[in-house]
């Protein structure tokens, strides 16, 4: 029985494929992100790589989104359909071969509940925080979001604890980084005690967590600095506390940075802190910091572990003495740090846009065999 069930799948690919063959056009792929450009995050980077990877591979891309446009058009080699109408959207879907939802995007997704196509999704965060207290509304909401994702013909998440976050099978998928910005450029100019924190200055960055690391190694480690790259509501708190406990002369607060500039910035230091409060579902600036040849030391929950790989150094969440602790042994300790930065630019290796990008076009052709069948059907 199970050999008839695959081998209407594969029938059922090749039905596909000789159909697009007659018709002489390519794939045509919906990708439905809720957000996108020119909004920045993890979603919307990923969005823009895999659409341009998926027409590498020969298919016919269109983007939408409830992002609106902005002043400042920017020109992507595909299609973006902005805040569609119903009629548009019904469309859309209706004219794809694969509908393909990079996070699930459920104001998107009714058009599927009225025209079956093969559906995939990518979990790119929470759907609810672990340990996230709900009203009895808040869970009747949420089980209805679970029993919506289930109904997708292929899962794919990003990270082994946002793929244990669901039921069913799910394929992990790790993020890749933005391979042409970020990589090794030069380490005679590399600071060895310098440390780097790069990402949004929000709360639940735990951002003061690092400073008070920080400050916890005056007088242990002499000639250390911490440069703080990003920007946000927690700036001037932070800076404050920098002053407070006395690392004015060791803390450089730089703002947002363009890519490249971060990139520069990486190389010229050697260890990168994500003291995240919060468990991230993946964290891709593990992998940036990685690829430009940094020791990452990390809060050891969420998806970190997947993302900062092996050589990386995770701490008690929310305990910024095993941070400094941490700190401390790397930065007394060049050799070790020196190993742990060539094992870096090996796992980035792995993570590169390319690798992804296969990934997740041989995981669209499987929700092609997987067509009307459904994960929870």
């Amino acid at each position: 029985m199970k050999e008839l069930r695959n081998f209407s799948k594969i029938l059922g690919v090749v039905f596909v494929a000789i159909e697009l063959k007659a018709k002489q056009r390519p794939l045509r792929i919906a990708l439905v992100a809720h957000v996108f450009h020119p909004s920045v995050g993890g979603v919307e980077i990923t969005s823009d790589i895999l659409a341009r990877g998926f027409m590498r591979h020969g298919a016919e891309v269109t983007v939408i989104t409830n992002t609106p446009e902005a002043h400042q058009t920017r020109v992507f080699p595909y299609d973006v359909i902005r805040r569609p109408s119903p009629w548009r959207l019904l469309a859309l879907v209706n004219r794809a071969d694969v509908v393909f939802h990079n996070n699930p995007a459920i104001s998107l997704w009714w058009p599927l509940a009225l025209i079956r196509k093969p559906w995939m999704v990518t979990l790119r965060m929470w759907v609810t925080m672990p340990g996230q207290k709900l009203s009895r509304l808040q869970r009747l909401k949420y089980a209805a979001k679970y029993r919506i994702i289930g109904r997708a013909d292929v899962l794919v998440a990003n990270s082994k604890v946002l793929a244990n976050h669901v039921d069913g099978d799910v394929e992990v998928i790790p993020n890749s980084y933005r391979d042409e910005f970020f990589s090794v450029l030069d380490d005679e100019g590399r600071a060895p005690l310098g440390i780097v924190y790069l990402g949004r200055l929000s709360q639940d960055k735990g951002v003061d967590l690092l400073i008070q690391a920080a400050a916890d190694l005056v007088g242990e480690i002499d000639g250390f600095t911490l440069t703080i790259v990003g920007d946000g509501t927690e700036r001037v708190r932070l800076e404050t506390l920098a002053r407070e406990n006395g690392l004015g002369n060791v803390v450089k607060f730089l703002g947002s940075q363009g890519p490249e500039e971060a990139n520069r910035i990486l190389n010229r230091n050697s260890i990168v802190v994500i003291p995240s409060r919060m468990p991230e579902p993946f964290g891709t600036v593990a992998l940036e910091a990685a690829a430009a040849g940094c020791v990452v030391v990390y809060a050891n929950h969420g998806g970190l572990p997947d993302a900062a790989g092996e050589q990386a150094i995770g701490f008690t969440p929310l305990d910024s003495t095993s941070l400094s602790g941490h700190l401390k042994v790397l930065l007394s300790n060049p050799k070790d740090v020196a190993a742990r930065r060539k094992d870096a630019v090996a796992h980035a290796d792995r993570h590169k846009e390319n690798v992804m990008v296969d990934r997740y076009y041989a995981a669209i052709e499987r929700t092609l065999m997987e067509s009307g069948h459904g994960r929870n059907h």
